[in-house]
């Protein structure tokens, strides 16, 4: 066929189209020039390249079936259609065209790529960057492999050759997004600056492209650009409305921000979203949404089904859990992001230092790096044994539990920040448990016990949650009892007025939802004596001007708010000495800093809702034998405040008593508190031994 100059200038504009991601104007480009060039492959090829990076898979294997029937010995044709079975799951016949595309052309670089991109997805990173490695030879101005090879590498932790490969793709495709994205990445993982210019520049050189909005906006929320962090994820949900990642990340940032105006339509969404089955909804965004026990199983079973999904290939590889076991006493291992200067750390070192004189091994699992911290360095002796897992790959981590087999794995984090639900979907370990930092169900098949108390989870919510019970006959949540209480500071140091009630709540800002700051407001307005003490919001966040800005509305002097920066613990736990009574929020508790307000002989009112969040203060003060404290309505919260605030001896009264009960009663007995633990590891090892699945089980005192 003779040269065409129109055929040639459309398909350069077609493919320039498409390397900008305008996937919508190339689709319509590639249509208009198929009626007219019906015969040619290449056209055929792209169009099936942009039905595919759209999504429609149908599509896009049609406009390849005919691409390969135009031109079976093409080699870019086999590898179009192995992508295709790629993005379907479809691995084995993906496998299949691209070795045959190797057959063609043994050394084509872009099927080595695309074979290394099918490792990719199939888990196998090593094998993956090494393909890619291989396309590099071929083509060392490959932009794309060395892309795919930092990508690759980064998987592994290998991370200075990953940020060598993404350093080498920008400098070779400077105006191409992708390049920028993997670099961002990169830079983030090494904790090197220049991750959010990268970021950025991706969002400028595709801004048609919504995930890379949405990473922008989760990097300038890290950075504390908060504004820019809202625009982004607006920018996000403009380009796709069912993004609901970045729907719950915008709503969950307006809550941080105390801007409550805008919070309505985005819980509306996100509510609708969970009804419909949405996927990408996050679950612990969820926690404070006024959701039900039923709607957080719901969205946490979609958020578990993606984490599936998404291992299912590294599941494939590396196969079934080894069986067997080590000789000796009960293996426990615990995972956690949080073995540092962390509420976790904080709630738990004193129980893992008392299970060493009980019938097991603990083994502590840190996913995060050492912090340095005094409190990293006491878990770490406290822990039978103590392993840094932060710089493994999700692959190093599974085969690290499988090498140490504990028989039991406990779930520290849940699905809170730096979570590894990846890890234990993978099943390394028999017996796996959701407990303590993540207050709800996983939803989870990987999960087989969640510990709890009879408080926290009354009856008629039980069928919300998908683990076993395991019923602990305290409060579910330990404490550190060897911690020291300073002397109660002078309130001029905090700015506190000399005389009135100290009322506070030292939650972080996103809990201060709405109907609680209402609730205080009126009290406030009851009180005239008194002040609230809030923890500040974010620095430069504008949460603090919300929150004067929703008390003036509300008729309450603004100066009665003071606002309290975050302190070293020892200190948060002195001036909470000098709060006369802590002022709780709905639907999501105070929990670690409800656990130090009564440690230092605070009283914590509080209104237990349905869900778990919104009951652990409850099942701390009724364990304290305080049920008084849990009121059963709004106002009946506010009339308590009140008439604490109006009688003064009443409130000393019930100080008095929270001194009393903190030593007598067994919320605060750890080594009970240990005994019954041990005492529900060892109930469901024994089930596991029998060969008896997960069962509910109840720990008696």
């Amino acid at each position: 066929m003779s040269f065409d100059p129109a055929l040639s200038q459309g398909l350069t504009e077609l493919i320039e189209l498409l390397s900008q991601g305008e996937l919508g104007p190339a689709r319509t480009r590639a249509e208009i020039l198929l009626r007219r060039y019906p015969e040619q492959s290449e056209l055929w090829r792209l169009s099936g390249v942009c039905a595919l990076q759209q999504g429609e898979f149908d599509t896009a294997r049609r406009a390849l079936d005919q691409a390969l029937k135009l031109a079976p010995q093409s080699v870019e044709n086999w590898c179009n259609l192995a992508s295709l079975h790629t993005a379907q799951r479809e691995f084995g016949e993906a496998e299949r065209a691209l070795r045959h595309a190797l057959t063609l052309s043994p050394h084509h670089a872009a099927a080595l790529n695309n074979l290394g991109s099918l490792l990719d997805a199939r888990g196998d990173y090593y094998g993956a960057a090494e393909c890619f490695a291989k396309a590099i030879t071929q083509r060392p101005d490959y932009a794309r492999a060395w892309v795919n090879q930092a990508a690759a590498l980064l998987s592994v932790r290998q991370l200075t050759r990953a940020e060598a490969s993404a350093q080498r793709a920008v400098r070779l495709a400077p105006h191409w997004a992708d390049a920028h994205f993997i670099l961002g990445n990169v830079l983030h993982a090494v904790r090197k600056p220049g991750a959010l210019d990268a970021w950025r520049e991706a969002a400028r050189l595709a801004p048609g492209n919504p995930q890379y909005q949405f990473q922008l906006g989760l990097a300038q929320d890290e950075e504390g650009h908060f504004a820019a962090a809202v625009r982004a994820f607006e920018a996000c949900l403009a380009l796709a409305s069912d993004h609901f990642p970045a729907l719950s990340q915008l709503a969950y940032l307006h809550r941080r921000l105390c801007d409550w105006r805008a919070l309505p339509p985005l819980s509306r969404r996100l509510l609708t979203g969970i009804d419909a089955g949405a996927p990408g909804i996050t679950p612990f965004s969820m926690l404070v949404e006024d959701t039900t026990p039923a709607q957080q199983l719901a969205c946490a079973r979609a958020f578990a089904a993606q984490r599936e999904q998404e291992i299912e290939p590294l599941q494939q590889r590396l196969g079934p859990r080894p069986h067997g076991r080590r000789e000796g006493p009960l293996r426990v291992g615990f995972v956690s992001a949080g073995f540092g200067q962390h509420p976790t750390a904080l709630l738990i070192v004193e129980l893992i230092e008392r299970l060493r004189g009980h019938a097991l091994h603990t083994i502590g699992y840190a996913t995060t790096p050492d912090d340095g911290s005094p409190l990293r360095k006491r878990l770490a002796a406290a822990f039978g044994e103590f392993r840094e897992l932060s710089s493994r790959a999700l692959d190093g981590m599974l085969l690290k539990l499988r090498e140490d087999r504990p028989d039991i794995l406990i779930d520290l984090d849940g699905y809170c920040e730096d979570a590894k639900p990846e890890l234990f979907a993978l099943r390394p370990v028999r017996v796996q448990v959701n407990w303590l930092a993540y207050p709800g169900t996983l939803g989870a098949p990987w999960c087989d016990y969640l510990i709890a108390d009879r408080f926290l989870i009354p009856p008629e919510q039980r069928a919300h949650y998908s683990e076993k019970i395991v019923w602990l006959p305290r409060c579910y949540q330990p404490s550190d009892t060897t911690r020291a209480l300073g002397d109660a500071p002078p309130r001029a140091r905090y700015g506190l007025p000399a005389n009135g009630i100290v009322f506070a709540c030292f939650n972080h800002t996103w809990k201060y939802t709405l109907r609680s700051f209402a609730r205080w407001m009126k009290i406030l307005k009851a009180a005239p004596d008194s002040v609230l003490w809030l923890l500040a919001g974010p620095p430069g966040s504008g949460a603090d001007e919300h929150l004067r800005r929703a008390a003036q509305a509300a008729g309450v002097d603004p100066r009665r708010l003071l606002l309290a920066l975050r302190v070293p613990h020892a200190e948060h736990l002195a001036r909470c000495r000098l709060v006369d009574l802590f002022l709780d929020t709905h639907p999501y508790n105070a929990h670690t800093i409800a656990c130090d307000a009564l440690w230092a002989g605070c009283p914590v009112l509080t209104e237990p809702g349905q869900t778990f969040a919104s009951r652990v203060a409850g099942s701390l003060n009724h364990h304290l034998g305080m049920d008084e404290m849990n009121a059963a309505s709004d106002q009946e919260y506010i009339d308590k405040a009140v008439q604490l605030a109006r009688f003064p001896p009443m409130l000393a009264t019930l100080r008095a008593r929270v001194e009393e009960l903190r030593a007598s009663s067994g919320l605060f007995d750890m080594a009970a508190y240990a005994s019954d633990f041990a005492a529900a590891l060892t109930a469901m090892f024994q089930r596991s031994e029998r060969g008896l699945g997960p069962e509910d089980l109840e720990v008696h005192a």
